[in-house]
């Protein structure tokens, strides 16, 4: 029998996001996955900023910077009649050589070294199970299935199975978390329902759906319109979005399919001829029907020795890019408190303190994506869009105006992005400093506890976040080491790894306001203060749930 210290049901961002943060910290861990290889058929294709500065922190960003579109190429969102047609709005977005300089100069919309990346899950997840191979405490299973499990008093035993073989694992675990998907077998296994909306039909983005990768040489008889990095397209006869994946000639297609329509019955070269307004050769890579509709929270995060992340644990349509990113952040908020557990410097209520920290999240992301997905899922197109007359310039014109305001509401959110912060969590110290609730289309950032630390770049050129350690940060702003000794000892004490940090920055000081702030190994504020407290042991103990 195999036994590690942690088993995760599901390779993919999420799964591979908790092995890296537990593998980084020497915590043994499994990775069991149904597949026998990493994702092969887009899905996701936008990595959010605080992804990416998560995979900063792990060491793939810089990677993953390199997969994907050219760095010249324009994440522009763009709106058309048809691809040969009238151009209706759009969105300019940078380059990611633009993104980046942006990010270092401080003059765009994002407050972050790392700027939103768009590239497929196909990249991420090759990318970040390269990453996970390496590491010596995480064993990576592809090609197995976790069939059951039983949580005991001390343990959680679980049966797998070699799919292509049949052969069976068994494997006891400290921990088990299931990152297995909607169809979660840790979580139905568990008896935990999803709460919410399904079922919701719209002309777009709601209902039965169809996804397929295909290969067609870019030609400016089908692909008239200038670069882009989503083509959406509206007209009478069709709604669909087209994403390039790479700089040759592979896209994705998205689009509803028809009443009664099975996926083996569509044909994308139908679809992209009526997206385009002419046709033209199209390779078929892989497809595969969905359903879109879904605004779905799980009822409970887990329990016990058993945990959920991901789509096991939510369920989006996948409108602003919220899903897989709001996976990747519960990856890395139960990663470091179940490293705590297995090192055993946790209290009994920090991994308690991760339903109440990410369900939150998980709802209010979830009503982001719904709200995305009712606006433009539901816009309205005239049957003389395309008239070339002044009724039809006039539908134009009016849809144009709509879906410009759309898409700065929908692809524009750091505030939804960075601006989460954990209002009511038992692993965090509040100092009765409320700030304003977060604008989702701009950021500004403010320090407070449970809010994301502040971005700063630093003399040197490095990023702050490159000097936070694995474990809890002391920032140290005021000058003076000495008045952080008795909290530095309470961390010894309890055996919390809390390592100082001075930077003797004025700038930096105003911008965290306080002389002494404490940074979660997430990069979430856990204390701030100009003196360390009376009961330094009693913040320690708050913030490792004792």
């Amino acid at each position: 029998m195999d036994r590690v210290r942690v088993l995760i049901a599901g390779g993919g961002p999420v799964g591979l996001t908790l092995a890296l943060e537990l593998g980084r910290r020497g915590v043994r861990c499994m990775v069991l996955n149904d597949r026998p290889h990493t994702a092969r058929h887009p899905k996701a294709n936008a990595i959010s900023a605080r992804s990416m500065e998560h995979f900063r922190r792990l060491g793939v960003a810089e990677r993953l910077r390199q997969a994907g579109l050219n760095d010249d190429h324009p994440t522009d969102v763009a709106y058309f009649t048809r691809l040969t047609g009238y151009e209706l709005a759009r969105l300019d977005m940078p380059s990611r050589r633009e993104a980046l300089r942006q990010a270092r100069d401080g003059d765009g919309p994002w407050a972050t070294p790392e700027p939103p990346h768009r590239c497929s899950q196909i990249y991420l997840e090759r990318h970040l199970a390269a990453h996970a191979a390496d590491c010596p405490a995480i064993d990576l299973r592809f090609g197995w299935r976790l069939e059951s499990f039983r949580e005991e008093a001390d343990r959680v035993a679980g049966e797998a199975v070699e799919v292509g073989t049949g052969r069976p694992l068994a494997v006891e675990a400290d921990y088990l978390v299931g990152c297995d998907g909607p169809h979660s077998v840790v979580r139905k296994r568990m008896g935990i329902e999803y709460e919410g909306e399904s079922g919701v039909v719209r002309p777009f983005m709601g209902g039965a759906m169809y996804a397929a990768y295909v290969r067609a040489r870019v030609d400016p008889r089908w692909l008239r319109v200038g670069r882009a990095w989503q083509y959406w397209v509206l007209n009478p006869d069709i709604r669909a979005l087209l994403v390039p994946v790479d700089n040759r000639d592979r896209f994705v297609l998205l689009t509803n399919m028809r009443t009664g329509e099975s996926g083996r019955a569509v044909d994308p070269a139908r679809l992209l001829a009526a997206m385009a307004g002419a046709a033209f050769p199209v390779e078929l890579l892989s497809d595969q029907p969905w359903t879109a509709g879904y605004s779905l929270v799980a009822q409970s995060y887990g329990r016990g020795r058993v945990l959920l992340a991901g789509d096991s644990a939510h369920l989006f349509t996948p409108t602003g890019g919220l899903g897989m990113n709001t996976g990747v952040d519960d990856a890395v908020n139960l990663g470091w408190k179940l490293a705590a557990a297995c090192r055993g410097w946790a209290g009994p209520g920090l991994l308690a303190s991760y339903q109440a920290e990410r369900r939150p999240n998980g709802l209010r992301n979830v009503a982001f994506a719904k709200s995305f997905a009712d606006s433009v899922g539901r816009m309205p197109v005239a049957g003389d869009l395309e008239a070339d007359d002044d009724a039809g310039r006039a539908r134009r014109k009016a849809l144009g105006a709509k879906l410009r305001e759309h898409a700065f509401r929908e692809f524009i959110i750091p505030g939804v992005v960075l601006g989460l912060r954990y209002s009511d969590s038992p692993a965090v110290s509040y100092d009765g400093f409320d700030p304003p609730p977060a604008d989702p289309n701009a950021y500004a950032q403010i320090a407070a506890a449970g809010g994301r630390a502040p971005h700063a770049w630093l003399d040197d050129g490095a990023a702050l976040y490159d000097r936070l350690g694995g474990g809890f940060t002391l920032l140290r702003l005021g000058g003076t080491k000495a008045d952080s000794a008795a909290l530095l000892a309470a961390a010894r004490e309890r055996r919390t790894p809390l390592a100082p940090l001075d930077i003797a920055d004025p700038a930096l000081r105003e911008l965290y306001g306080t002389d002494l702030v404490l940074i979660r190994p997430d990069q979430h504020i856990a204390w701030r203060g100009d003196a360390a407290p009376s009961d330094c042991l009693g913040l320690i103990d708050r913030l490792r749930g004792a």
